[in-house]
């Protein structure tokens, strides 16, 4: 049986397996935030050539006029001979750029370096072996003896001395010799920067000589095939050793694709990368690594290391310099991970003197806190509102992604992402949606769309946006943009986003008591994350996603996580320092606190919360 995927690619699906399991099977594009369970309805595609009959998931899923297109779920859908498959492959606007362009220049010492040698030719009067020449000549340039090498580096000796007379570059770190080059390459020395976000990956390029940012790209994470969060994914690799080695194959296939575009894209080959640093929540990490996470699910959440990490390229099955150095920022804990320590980093004006709170923002929301006397870190489980799963037109930030909504009597705007016909809402237009409705009056404070029979009147273009669905109402964004579907927010979405928002701001409210403080004593309050980057102060403070502050003492650090690599990358003592800061921070464990529990129920509500 084969079945096309368009615009040209042909699949053969196995007995028994539903199009969804075969798309995923060969690393296609579909959301599977319930991991095929048929509960998220995110898993759409559209079939063109032998069209089947719509399943119960469908009908509840899907509207009149999807069903009429050919759109069903990939999840309900056994493949049959001759279809034809069409993908969602709108691509993504690259919002990791902008999140780093405000990122601070640092002192350039990579520790690794690349360096000239013209090694003596061999004599019958000077029959030393060619590595030992090429040793000695090294170490009359550097000052340091290399007593390791690698089966590697010897195979390829003899060639790369004879190809330019003798004279050849050799690639250092440290003590160890990573590459030999013929000739003079001293010129082009490159390094990446990981962020591996629980729903993107992002990589960073640079010159480690200038130490320039050359291309940044961003995709999703293969791994949300299986689940959109850790939870759901710990879940799947404790199924069987297969799963897990799933897991750890998506997401390395992920980084791999990503360092394929960046040579396609750039001048510069695999191969010329020798350094990576690579950031990731506790559970990102442990999946990366192929280590058991077993011990992450339950009390007492224990991880199987903390400690920063380093691994050579080949060993992690990374399609760079086999040699290249792998490093990995160390863990505060088994839910606060290395993006936290390289949001540290990145934002170091919150280790100054004072009160200073960073929140990075994402599927899983990491808090760090810093005062005179402490320095306290936690996670809350905010779930994936914020990145549009779990929003029944929720979609991440895209092409075509509303991205902010302005209600006034009249009429509502939507700002769109790349200026064009709506296709669904991400996790900053959810926000400002849901603050403009209750500024409009269209919610009230516990997040209920108003009886527009009962309320105080609405002018008549926002009474006739409300409107009754099987549970609950729904207000209508923009009319028609969907294959003609409406883009609405409905009673349900607006529960998750309260349940995210309000799970970050009682994470807040207990770390700050725990520390001692109260929420007015914070000097500054730092929001990272390439989400984060596109909040207003004013929204996330009038749906009390953080507690009442003074809005002057909020500000954004775009991708904080990804700068914090980026630095660890071009400087040892980035490095050093992150190294540091894992021991220094003290974790905090809120599952089972009734403090947070307590402020969690408080936390609900849509409004500024004390």
């Amino acid at each position: 049986m084969k079945i096309t995927i368009l615009p040209n690619r042909v699949i053969i699906p196995k007995d028994h397996e539903t199009l969804m399991e075969a798309l995923i099977r060969h690393q296609l594009p579909v959301q599977a935030i319930c991991n095929g369970k048929g509960t998220c309805g995110k898993c759409k595609v559209r079939i063109t050539g032998n069209v089947s009959e719509p399943s119960e998931r469908d009908l509840k899923h899907l509207n009149t006029l999807e069903l009429h297109a050919g759109f069903r779920l990939a999840c309900s859908v056994q493949p049959k001979e001759g279809m034809v498959i069409e993908l969602n492959l709108v691509e993504s606007q690259d919002r990791k750029v902008s999140a780093l362009k405000d990122m601070k220049k640092t002192n350039l010492d990579p520790k690794v370096e690349k360096v000239y040698i013209q090694s003596s030719k061999p004599t019958l009067a000077d029959e030393r072996g060619d590595w030992d020449r090429v040793v000695e000549a090294l170490s009359t340039v550097t000052g340091r003896s290399y007593d390791q090498t690698s089966l590697y580096i010897l195979s390829k000796v003899p060639e790369i001395l004879r190809a330019d007379e003798f004279a050849l570059t050799v690639t250092v770190s440290e003590d160890k010799i990573l590459e030999i080059e013929a000739g003079d390459t001293t010129k082009r020395l490159f390094g990446v920067a990981v962020d591996v976000g629980t729903t993107s990956v992002a990589v960073a390029l640079l010159d480690l000589k200038s130490g320039d940012i050359l291309k940044v790209v961003s995709t999703e994470n293969e791994q949300t095939a299986y689940g959109a969060d850790v939870i759901s994914r710990i879940t799947f690799a404790m199924e069987s050793d297969a799963s897990a080695m799933v897991l750890r194959d998506a997401i390395r296939r992920t980084i791999n694709h990503l360092l394929e575009e960046l040579e396609a894209q750039t001048d510069v080959g695999k191969r010329e990368i020798f350094k990576m640093t690579i950031v990731g929540n506790t559970t990102m990490q442990h999946l990366f690594l192929g280590l058991d996470v077993s011990h992450l699910a339950v009390s007492p959440f224990v991880s199987v290391c903390n400690r920063p990490l380093e691994f050579l390229a080949m060993e992690l099955e990374l399609e760079i310099n086999p040699q290249a150095r792998i490093l990995l920022l160390p863990n505060i804990g088994s839910f606060v991970g290395g993006d936290t320590i390289g949001a540290i980093v990145g934002t170091p004006e919150v280790l100054e003197q004072g009160n200073h709170l960073l929140i990075d923002l994402g599927t899983n929301c990491e808090l760090f806190l810093r005062t005179e006397n402490s320095m306290m870190a936690c996670s809350t489980a905010a779930g994936p509102a914020f990145e549009g799963a779990g929003i029944v037109h929720g979609m991440r930030a895209k092409q075509g992604a509303i991205e902010g909504v302005t209600i006034t009597e009249e009429d509502v705007v939507c700002k769109v992402i790349g200026e064009q016909k709506p296709i669904g809402i991400c996790g900053s237009g959810l926000i400002e949606a849901i603050d403009e409705m209750r500024k409009a009056g269209v919610i009230n404070k516990q997040g209920k769309i108003v009886d527009p029979e009962k309320v105080p009147p609405l002018s008549p273009e926002l009474l006739k946006r409300i409107r009754p669905i099987e549970r609950g109402r729904e207000f209508v964004l923009a009319y028609g943009a969907r294959q003609g579907q409406d883009i609405t927010l409905c009673q349900k979405d607006i529960g998750e986003l309260q349940l995210a928002k309000g799970a970050v701001c009682a994470g807040i409210k207990t770390l700050v008591e725990m520390a001692g403080i109260t929420v007015s004593q914070l000097d500054s309050v730092t929001l990272s994350g390439t989400f984060a980057t596109y909040l207003k102060a004013l929204n996330i403070l009038n749906i009390g996603l953080v507690p009442n502050i003074s809005e002057d003492r909020i500000k954004t650090a775009g991708n904080a996580a990804h700068v914090g690599a980026i630095l660890a990358l071009l400087n040892q003592q980035e490095l050093a320092t992150a190294g540091e800061l894992y021991r220094k921070i003290s974790h905090v464990e809120l599952g089972g606190s009734t403090t947070f529990s307590n402020y969690f129920m408080d936390s609900m509500y849509l409004e500024r919360l004390s």
